[in-house]
């Protein structure tokens, strides 16, 4: 146990995330399990101990520990969680709790037998904390961590201290809030570089970021998805050439028999792994929670094939689904012309 205190205390003591995440004053750090998902590299691991050190520096109450340590091949969750509670432990960060393969499992035991203890643990954004897990459906409470937004990279870049503003105050004042962003930075000056690079965090670290964007990449497919979907090996390099295919295509709608025809796998197989590459579609929802989601461009095109299953499993995965309001998912009138005619009135608008 000495080791795992002695690795907190170097880890806290050399954090120094660059940026404080907002997602960290919107979460209830009251619940007792809370998970916390996200894509490699966008910062999950750093985003704990960025916790740890903010709330309880060196103080012992509060432990992070990894999954991918040795230990936890002979040793549970459980047996851990309780040497920790009786050494005063009341914080226990977990980082990669899928790697555990009894995981879901043994948090809700650690739930029921320690009700002063708390859990935060993170997984990747390719989980489905409460579908496909039933033991933690009514007790967990879950997060998604993202990659900076623009505004978090202006920040970064610039030394500004830019804010959120709510859609209201951007609707009734936007010409204000320009002003005032404008006579300090200009962003457009940074969009490109950030659309290049600024999404992940690593890009700060002193490496190629193409070289290490690809390696990020490559463990998303060949150990989040495989791990933690249960896909056999045989079909990584499927799923890669998928994955590359959808890159090539452009932005329109993917032809669903021509890419299960191009990869030598069946139409079921590709909606499937679609599902799985695209697990990212209902986070627009969570993020933003607009009133309608308008569907446009090319994927309009595909129809009720692709889109029935699209809404059922949004249906599933939104966190307002037990709300009476929810999102309304609906074709654009003008198809996959919407964006040529919008440019053409806007346009005109300027002669």
């Amino acid at each position: 146990m000495e080791a795992f205190y002695r690795t907190h205390a170097y880890l806290v003591e050399h954090t120094n995330a660059p940026v404080r995440r907002d997602l960290m004053d919107e979460i209830d750090w009251n619940d007792r399990l809370i998970g916390i998902k996200g894509t490699r590299g966008v910062g999950k691991t750093t985003f704990l101990l960025q916790y740890a050190k903010e709330k309880f520096g060196t103080d012992r109450s509060c432990l992070f520990i990894n999954m991918n340590n040795f230990y936890f091949s002979g040793h549970g969750i459980v047996e851990f969680a309780a040497e920790f509670q009786r050494r005063g432990g009341k914080v226990l960060l977990i980082d990669q709790v899928f790697k555990y393969p009894e995981w879901s499992k043994e948090l809700r035991m650690c739930y029921d037998r320690f009700p002063n203890l708390k859990i935060v643990f993170t997984g990747s954004s390719v989980m489905r904390l409460k579908e496909e897990n039933m033991e933690l459906r009514d007790i967990v409470k879950s997060y998604n961590l993202r990659g900076f937004s623009f505004r978090e990279y202006l920040n970064l870049q610039t030394g500004m201290k830019f804010h959120a503003y709510p859609l209201e105050e951007i609707l009734s004042n936007h010409e204000q809030i320009a002003k005032g962003i404008l006579s300090k930075v200009r962003p457009l000056d940074y969009m490109q570089d950030y659309m290049h690079h600024g999404f992940y965090p690593f890009f700060l670290e002193k490496r190629n970021f193409s070289e290490n964007l690809l390696n990020t990449t490559n463990m998303i497919v060949e150990v989040d998805i495989l791990l933690i979907k249960q896909i056999e090996l045989k079909y990584l390099s499927k799923i890669k050439k998928l994955l590359y295919l959808l890159a090539v295509d452009g932005p329109k709608a993917p032809n669903v028999s021509q890419l299960a025809n191009d990869i030598q796998t069946s139409r079921a197989t590709v909606m499937n792994y679609i599902k799985y590459l695209a697990a990212g579609i209902t986070n627009t929802i969570n993020i933003f929670q607009p009133d309608i989601l308008c569907i446009g461009g090319g994927v309009c095109n595909e129809g009720d094939p692709l889109l029935v299953p699209m809404k059922e499993i949004v249906k599933k995965e939104v966190y307002t689904r037990n709300s009476a309001k929810n999102t309304e998912i609906v074709i654009a009138k003008l198809g996959n012309d919407a964006g040529i005619i919008g440019a053409a009135f806007l346009g005109n608008a300027h002669d």
